[in-house]
């Protein structure tokens, strides 16, 4: 099944929305209904495994001590993966425009599928 995924910016504010269509259709709904700026991913190849049986559902904070400014994610870890390594992959990258020096882990357990 096609699948798009649009990231749309309205005011500064960041918002994603996910469409089952191709490109075309994620672009021609984007352009008829929403407003600001938008992109279009399309989902070509997949990639891994969607029969892991255990992961890591972490809720973390991200934030940049200079500015202050500072966002949640809510990430699925593969077991095998460590708060280091989450902190070594997010430092330094820019994520919902933050750029991240500080990492804050709020919850991480483990869940089986």
């Amino acid at each position: 099944m096609a699948k798009s995924l649009i990231l749309n910016r309205v005011n500064g504010t960041n918002y994603q929305v996910t469409v089952p269509t191709d490109a075309t259709g994620a672009e021609t709904f984007a352009a008829d209904f929403l407003e600001g700026e938008y992109a279009v991913y399309a989902l070509g190849t997949t990639q891994g495994t969607d029969t892991e049986t255990e992961a890591w559902d972490v809720q973390v904070m991200i934030k940049n001590s200079t500015s202050g400014v500072k966002a949640y994610l809510s990430l699925l870890l593969k077991s095998n993966k460590t708060e280091e390594d989450l902190f070594t992959a997010l430092k330094g990258k820019t994520i919902n425009d933050v750029l991240v020096d500080e990492c804050f882990i709020l919850s991480m357990k483990t869940v089986t599928f």
